[in-house]
């Protein structure tokens, strides 16, 4: 009987590590884990109006290359996109920014 209580407990608090919440930020298959370091030196801006671009590395090592959509005659202006510049096929634009920004320091 002692061993089974043991065993419970064990296994209890197992579990409530598994499913603790987690502070990533994702959004489909994209995962950022914080906290993330900034690259200091910034793309140079575009021609368009001024679409700012950069890039990331979070906490397991991933490179994140973003931008910030200032094209001119856009829909989205200061929208956020991952991987490629706005418009372009590689491109993801972020759906939920102010969670992007709180979790990742935007």
């Amino acid at each position: 009987m002692k061993a089974f209580f043991i065993l419970f407990i064990s296994v209890s608090l197992l579990a409530g590590c598994v499913s603790a919440p987690s502070n990533d930020f994702v959004q489909g298959t994209i995962r950022i884990t914080p906290p993330v370091q900034f690259d200091p030196t910034p793309m140079p801006l575009a021609a368009d109006g001024g679409t700012f671009g950069s890039s990331f590395i979070d906490a397991r090592g991933r490179k994140f290359d973003y931008y910030i959509d200032h094209r001119l005659g856009t829909k989205t202006p200061g929208a956020i996109y991952l991987f490629d510049y706005p418009g372009r096929w590689r491109s993801v634009r972020i759906k939920n920014e102010a969670e992007l920004k709180q979790k990742l320091g935007f």
